[in-house]
C-alpha cells in the first residue's frame, strides 16, 4: 500500500508547533532536520505516533524527525506546507531564544555546514573510487579521454570544497552568500596559489604556501571572520551606500587576513587534527576503531556521530585517506543489518518481521536509520547483536588497517570507497570485515531474540 505523504507531512508540521516555529529545514538520507525556535511547542510523543515516522530525536535546537528512505517524498510535502523557501527554511523569528548549551549549538551548525556537502563528496569519491578500480583491473587507463574527463569531474566537488563550505557556511549564519564563495575563492585563484608558491612577500613578510583547494578549516575561520566584518558594516553604513560599501571593505579586510593569518591557521588546525586521529589510530590501533564501531549506535541516536564528518573529510583531503571513523561505521553499518535480519528470522511477529527485513536490507547497503529506530532500539537482544558485530567486525578492520578513500555511508554498494590502487588487499579486508560484522550480528540477534523481549525506549 502507497504511503500518504500529504497525510505525514500534515502531521510532522503540526506536532513541531506549524511552519512558523520552524527558522531551519533540511534532510539527510533519512531524517527532516528541524531547527526550532521553540522546543516546548514540539510535541514529541504525537510526532512518534505519526503513521511513517520512525523515531524522533532532540539535540539542542534541532528536531529530528527520523522517516527512512521515504524521506525526500515527506521532505516535498513538508514544504508545501508552510512559508519555506526552496531551500526548507522561513524567516528567523529574532525574538524566539531559547536556553541551548555551548556543545548542543556548535553540533547543531556542524551539521548545518557540512550534511547539504554530503551527497557532491560522497558521490564525487565513490565515483573516483570505480575509476580506480576499473584501473587496477586493467578495464581503463588513466590517459583514456574519458578517464580524465570523469576523474576531474569527481575531483572538482573536492577542489572547490572551501566555496562548498562558504555557501553552507554563510547559508547557516544568514549572510551574504556570493560575497562569502568571492572572499573565500580568493585564496584558491590559480595566480594567488602560483604566486604562493613562488614565494609571495608583501611588506617584507612571505606567505606561507599553502594550497587551499581541497581545504576545509581555512575556509571555516574566513567566514566565520567574514560574519563579524558584515555584521558591523551593516549595522554602520548608509543604507543608500550599503549595497556596495559593505561588500567591498569585506573584501578589503577580509580577503588580506584570508591569506596572512586565517588561511594558514585553518590550515595548521586541520593537519593537527588529522595528526592528532592518526597518532590515537597508531598508538591505540584496532582497539580504536573495535570500541568507536560498538558506541556508534548510541552516538547516531544522539546525533553525536556528525561531530566526526568535519574530521573525516578534512583527513581524506590532507592525507587522502581515513582511517578510524568510516572504517568503525562499515562495521556497525552492516551489524545493524544483520541483527535486523536475525530479528526477522526469529519473529513470528508479520508487522516486525515485515520492518526488520526492509530495515535490514537498508542497512546492509549503509542507511542504517530504518534499522537503528525501527528495531534495534527497541529490541534489546538485538541491540546485543549489533555491538557484538560490529565491535568484532570492526576488530577485523582494524587489525587490518583498513582505510576509506570517501567519506560517506559505508555499505555494500558503496565498497568502492575501500579501494586502494596501492594496495589491492585493502578492499578484501574491507569485505571479511563485513562478513564477520553481518554473521555475528546476524546470529548473535538469532538466538538471543525472543518476542517476548521487553522493549526498550527510543532515545529522545
Amino acid at each position: 500500500m502507497a504511503k500518504d505523504y500529504k497525510k505525514l507531512a500534515e502531521g510532522i508540521v503540526k506536532n513541531i508547533g506549524g511552519s512558523e516555529n520552524v527558522s531551519h529545514l533540511e534532510h539527510c538520507s533519512t531524517r527532516l532536520r528541524f531547527s526550532i525556535k521553540n522546543q516546548a511547542k514540539v510535541n514529541v510523543e504525537e510526532l512518534k505516533k505519526t503513521s511513517g515516522v520512525l523515531g524522533v530525536v532532540q539535540t539542542g535546537t534541532q528536531t529530528q524527525v527520523i522517516i527512512g528512505n521515504d524521506v525526500i517524498e515527506a521532505y516535498e510535502e513538508v514544504l508545501k506546507l508552510g512559508t519555506f523557501d526552496a531551500g526548507g527554511t522561513v524567516a528567523d523569528d529574532k525574538d524566539s531564544k531559547q536556553n541551548v548549551g555551548l556543545g548542543a549549538k556548535a553540533l547543531d551548525f556542524l551539521v548545518g555546514v557540512f550534511q547539504p556537502l554530503v551527497p557532491a563528496i560522497a558521490g564525487a569519491g565513490i565515483l573516483k573510487a570505480f575509476l580506480s578500480l576499473f584501473v587496477l583491473l586493467g578495464l581503463l587507463q588513466n590517459t583514456n579521454p574519458v578517464y580524465i574527463l570523469l576523474f576531474n569531474a569527481a575531483d572538482a566537488a573536492l577542489y572547490f570544497l572551501p566555496l562548498m563550505v562558504a555557501a553552507t557556511m554563510s547559508k547557516k549564519l544568514n549572510m551574504n552568500q556570493v560575497v562569502a564563495i568571492a572572499i573565500v575563492g580568493v585564496t584558491i585563484l590559480p595566480k594567488i596559489t602560483a604566486a604562493l608558491a613562488e614565494g609571495f612577500v608583501i611588506g617584507g613578510y612571505t606567505l606561507q604556501n599553502i594550497a587551499y583547494p581541497y581545504q576545509v578549516f581555512p575556509a571555516l575561520l574566513i567566514v566565520t571572520v567574514l560574519y563579524f566584518v558584515e555584521k558591523f558594516f551593516n549595522k554602520i553604513s548608509p543604507k543608500a551606500i550599503r549595497i556596495f560599501f559593505v561588500p567591498m571593505m569585506c573584501f578589503v579586510i577580509v580577503s588580506p587576513l584570508a591569506l596572512f593569518v586565517l588561511g594558514p591557521l585553518g590550515f595548521n588546525i586541520g593537519q593537527l587534527i588529522t595528526t592528532f586521529i592518526l597518532w590515537l589510530y597508531n598508538t591505540l590501533g584496532w582497539v580504536a576503531v573495535a570500541l568507536l564501531a560498538a558506541i556508534l549506535p548510541f552516538m547516531i541516536s544522539m546525533g553525536m556521530h556528525k561531530a566526526l564528518l568535519p574530521y573525516a573529510v578534512s583527513s581524506i583531503t590532507n592525507a587522502g585517506f581515513e582511517v578510524l571513523y568510516m572504517p568503525a561505521s562499515l562495521a556497525h553499518n552492516i551489524a545493524e543489518g544483520g541483527a535486523c535480519l536475525g530479528v526477522a528470522f526469529k519473529t513470528k511477529n508479520e508487522n516486525l518481521r515485515a520492518a526488520a527485513i526492509s530495515a535490514g536490507i537498508s542497512g546492509i547497503f549503509g542507511i542504517t536509520e530504518p534499522a537503528l529506530y525501527g528495531v534495534t532500539l527497541q529490541h534489546r537482544k538485538a541491540m546485543t547483536g549489533v555491538v557484538a558485530g560490529a565491535l568484532i567486525g570492526g576488530l577485523v578492520i582494524g587489525l587490518a588497517h583498513v582505510k576509506a578513500f570517501v567519506a560517506m555511508g559505508p555499505g555494500l554498494a558503496g565498497m568502492a570507497m575501500f579501494v586502494d590502487p596501492t594496495n589491492p588487499s585493502n578492499i578484501i579486508w574491507a569485505f571479511a570485515g563485513l562478513a564477520v560484522s553481518l554473521i555475528v550480528s546476524f546470529a548473535v540477534s538469532f538466538v538471543l531474540y525472543k518476542d517476548s523481549t521487553q522493549k526498550i525506549s527510543k532515545v529522545k
